[in-house]
């Protein structure tokens, strides 16, 4: 049950869509994630402020991943969301790193449960998501 020490090496795993918003894998362990963003011009909606989908993304992405650890750093699975929840709290600018700390709540071999805060430097909930989730099954991941 220990983490990957460097989560480095599974940002490989990340999609086309997480590279190209700057997602970067912080911890990766069994039943918890932590994913992290820091908030770029792109990244904003017309108020000037971290755009929800960008925040949705984040998190879908740090729950997915939080169902799907294995001991094998060369081992990995997909996570399919089936449903997402999210309730935004606070207004992020620009500059800011948010941080998406997900945790598997529960569930089966197939389906589970996550939840994530969202939070920035100073540990202020920004927003919170929960979402159902399906396993895939074991890969080798190509290095």
């Amino acid at each position: 049950m220990s983490a990957v020490t460097d989560a480095s090496i599974l940002q490989g795993l990340f999609s086309g869509f997480a590279l190209h918003i700057g997602l970067h894998l912080r911890e990766y362990r069994q039943a918890q994630t932590v994913i992290a963003v820091t908030v770029e011009p792109q990244h904003l909606n017309q108020a000037g402020n971290l755009h929800g989908g960008v925040i949705a993304s984040l998190a879908d992405t740090a729950m997915g991943m939080s169902g799907t650890w294995h001991a094998d750093p060369g081992q990995w699975r997909l996570a399919l969301t089936l449903s997402l929840n999210i309730n935004y709290m606070a207004a992020i600018a620009p500059g800011t790193e948010v941080r998406a700390v997900a945790r598997t709540r529960g569930g089966g071999s197939k389906i589970f449960m996550a939840s994530c805060d969202l939070l920035d430097a100073q540990d202020r909930l920004l927003a919170s998501a929960e979402g159902v989730f399906k396993r895939g099954r074991l890969r080798a991941q190509d290095h």
